[in-house]
């Protein structure tokens, strides 16, 4: 594990100067998988002393506001996650949308899956970024890599941005067996099915089951006051919005890191839900999610840890 928190320290060589540098796309949802990979890339922001000037969401990217900030050397920082593709629009068009509005910029595109449903999306999209000759990306399992690879010649493998939390997450005393972390998304494999006889015996959670009405407040009021500063177009409220954004995903975090800590085992057919096991030491068995996302990342990644396994029936 301290291996792959190492491994991210590669990215450092590709920004141009580590004190002029925005991150856009950071995740505004309650996802704790994508707020995994925020912490991660928040903390290792930290450690490697980058100033980052500005922390920009899908909600609050304003391309024109953004190039009176934008210096030649400023670096343009993509979060990171399993979002890059077809599957997930509002994402990859702000990612394109860059990439035609700052042409002389570099732009580095954090460690993703990507998966496109149409060639013809993919097609597209790669010509989108081919037109830019500074696009740095970072895969985190092999097809992904094949894929990007055919949108810049500057594309590495890359682990989540989430292991740079290892050793930096609070952990629970063992109290309870199995946890059988599931999803119940677009992503859903339908294999999960067969475990409904073994669930009955044991906790059964997705990522949603586990909010409480605080965090459903608090994602209210920063999104109210994103639409406010959609008018006001001030870069302190949008420095106040990822504050208060960071502070209350690194507790959701936090609470999450504890309850999975607590018992023996996970089985989980979220991505996230096996980094986490990992990050806090808990034996986990990994289901496929819908297109062979979590396998590819176990195989290249997480095979090799003695507390990591292919779930089997």
């Amino acid at each position: 594990m301290y291996s792959l928190k190492s491994k991210l320290n590669d990215i450092l060589g590709f920004i141009e100067d580590k004190e002029d540098i925005i991150f856009v796309d950071f995740p505004l949802h309650s996802n704790v998988g994508d707020l995994l990979i925020l912490l991660g890339t928040i903390s290792f922001f930290k450690n490697n002393s980058l100033n980052v000037k500005a922390h920009l969401s899908t909600y609050n990217t304003n391309i024109e506001l953004l190039k009176k900030r934008i210096t030649p050397k400023t670096t343009i920082i993509c979060h990171g996650g399993g979002n890059f593709g077809d599957l997930y629009p509002v994402h990859q068009n702000l990612r394109e949308q860059l990439i035609k509005s700052f042409p002389h910029n570099k732009i580095i595109i954090l460690p993703q899956t990507a998966y496109y449903k149409n060639i013809e999306n993919q097609k597209k999209s790669e010509e989108v970024f081919q037109a830019h000759d500074n696009v740095i990306m970072f895969a985190r399992d092999e097809a992904t890599y094949s894929i990007f690879k055919g949108f810049s010649n500057q594309s590495y493998l890359m682990p989540d941005m989430a292991h740079e939390l290892y050793g930096e997450l609070p952990k629970s005393k063992k109290s309870k067996s199995v946890l059988y972390f599931l999803r119940n998304d677009i992503e859903k494999n339908p294999i999960q099915s067969a475990l409904k006889e073994k669930m009955k015996s044991y906790d059964c959670f997705d990522w949603s089951d586990l909010l409480i009405k605080n965090d459903h407040r608090v994602a209210y009021a920063i999104h109210k006051m994103i639409r406010l500063n959609n008018k006001l177009k001030s870069s302190k409220i949008d420095k106040a919005i990822f504050r208060l954004w960071s502070i209350h995903s690194q507790l959701l975090v936090y609470r999450m890191s504890k309850r999975f800590s607590s018992y023996e085992k996970i089985v989980t057919s979220r991505l996230h839900g096996h980094i986490l096991s990992c990050l806090v030491d808990v034996p986990s068995s990994i289901i496929d999610n819908s297109y062979g996302k979590n396998t590819s990342y176990y195989d290249l990644w997480t095979k090799s840890l003695d507390i990591t396994s292919i779930w089997e029936e």
